[in-house]
């Protein structure tokens, strides 16, 4: 496996959940993948924009403090086109609206190794 200076591989993880933002951290870290989080739409937005070279991918919470994910899906895609999002949430039937607004793909909580796995192809 590649170091992370090596490869350049990030992530940017936009959950209010300090357990699943950790989860992902730790499993992205095995990847080679460094990873980034926010815990607001807010924070997100600022850190996305700071990001050099722009994250592969970007986690986002659909249920956040500030507002819903899926609301700002479109948002972050504009300002990170080349960045893959992944949509997180426990609620189930946003998938289809995820998917069609430009999702790379849609993680149903609660997460595991093999659906953070998928979302990295």
């Amino acid at each position: 496996m590649k170091s992370l200076e090596e490869n350049g591989l990030s992530a940017l993880i936009v959950d209010d959940e300090i357990d699943t933002c950790l989860l992902i951290k730790m499993y992205l870290k095995k990847k080679g993948i460094e990873s980034f989080h926010a815990h607001t739409l807010q924070d997100g937005f600022e850190k996305a924009s700071n990001l050099t070279p722009q994250p592969q991918w970007i986690f986002l919470d659909n249920n956040l403090p500030d507002g819903l994910g899926i609301e700002k899906l479109s948002e972050f895609k504009k300002l990170l086109p080349n960045s893959k999002i992944v949509m997180i949430t426990a609620v189930g039937k946003l998938k289809d609206k995820a998917l069609e607004i430009g999702a790379h793909n849609f993680i149903e909580k609660p997460l595991s190794y093999a659906s953070i796995d998928n979302s990295l192809s």
